[in-house]
């Protein structure tokens, strides 16, 4: 055999290997169901995909640890000549990349890494997904990401929390005094407990709280209808009805 025949032969060969090489590293997706645990180091990762006639997008979901960023290439072929679309033509990261099928194909997927200087790498999930199927943001989130979160839900909650029972505390508290009017008091009618904190300053009266209405009859307490007959205790000159007073301290 001549040397140029076996040289043909030879070239042959090799060209037959890289082909089978290149189909075999295409590695299969199925629709709606994300391959995990994917890795790429400055380069790409190819994947076939057979897929109805409808509306998809494809999610390359990068954990953030690893800083990898990525552009994805849809296309009718291995090759990647007929492309259908893509999901950035500048370098940075575009995890992700809608299209549209109108009859049911296979289409070719790339994965490559796209920064400036072509030096990122780490691990990733990949799929493809029909509208009716597409991850929500907690099913997008990595086990880092989760715990990143969860952290910050634990420093925040309580702080939420303990504001809406201050708030709820002030609302009683303003409800409460709403429903009450201060009348001025004789110094006989508080109790003997209360005596040490009333600051009278030669004054013969004090300030205590009555319900605003009568709890008997309903008429609106004021000063002139209210006669004390006890320790925090008034009557109602409409009714005669007994009301409780609260001490006011000021």
């Amino acid at each position: 055999m001549r040397k140029p025949h076996l040289i043909l032969i030879l070239s042959v060969v090799l060209s037959m290997l890289f082909l089978i090489g290149t189909v075999s590293a295409q590695a299969n997706l199925v629709a709606n169901t994300p391959r995990t645990n994917e890795h790429l180091f400055s380069g790409l990762n190819s994947y076939v995909a057979d897929l109805e006639a409808g509306h998809w997008t494809v999610i390359v979901d990068t954990d953030s640890f690893w800083g990898l960023q990525v552009k994805i290439t849809i296309a009718e072929d291995s090759e990647f000549s007929n492309v259908i679309a893509e999901s950035g033509t500048e370098t940075g990261n575009f995890p992700s990349i809608a299209f549209t099928l109108n009859t049911n194909s296979t289409v070719y997927i790339r994965v490559s890494e796209n920064s400036v200087y072509h030096d990122t790498s780490g691990f990733y999930s990949v799929g493809v997904y029909d509208d009716a199927h597409i991850p929500g943001f907690f099913q997008s989130l990595s086990m880092m990401e989760w715990a990143i979160l969860l952290s910050i839900l634990a420093v925040i909650l309580p702080l939420i929390c303990g504001g809406l029972a201050c708030r709820r505390s002030r609302r009683r508290v303003s409800t409460k005094f709403q429903d009450t009017i201060l009348v001025d008091a004789p110094m006989h009618v508080i109790p003997k407990e209360h005596s040490g904190s009333v600051q009278t300053h030669r004054s013969q009266t004090t300030t205590v709280r009555l319900p605003l209405k009568c709890p008997s009859c309903g008429a609106e307490v004021s000063h002139e209808n209210v006669d004390w007959v006890g320790p925090l205790e008034a009557q109602c000159s409409y009714c005669g009805g007994t009301m409780r007073a609260t001490f006011e301290r000021i």
